[in-house]
């Protein structure tokens, strides 16, 4: 049985460096429905950068975390 409750994919980017690691958190982003969230661990500063401007533009709510060793940036679709 499946829930309903909104749910979190992660995709580890944190080997990848732009403009590859943009790729494909586009790409997965496509995959996200309406009440879903995506999670980015991200360890490259641009990239991250570079993700927060390109969502934030498409109408997506984001979250930017700093933890130690990497970046986590949550993707929202309302």
């Amino acid at each position: 049985m499946e829930s309903l409750s909104m749910t979190t994919s992660v995709l580890d980017l944190t080997k990848e460096r732009c403009p590859m690691s943009l790729l494909l958190a586009k790409r997965a982003s496509l995959k996200v429905t309406s009440g879903q969230d995506l999670k980015l661990l991200v360890s490259d500063k641009s990239s991250v950068e570079d993700m927060v401007r390109y969502f934030e533009r498409h109408q997506w709510r984001t979250q930017l975390e700093h933890a130690s060793d990497c970046y986590q940036l949550t993707i929202i679709k309302e």
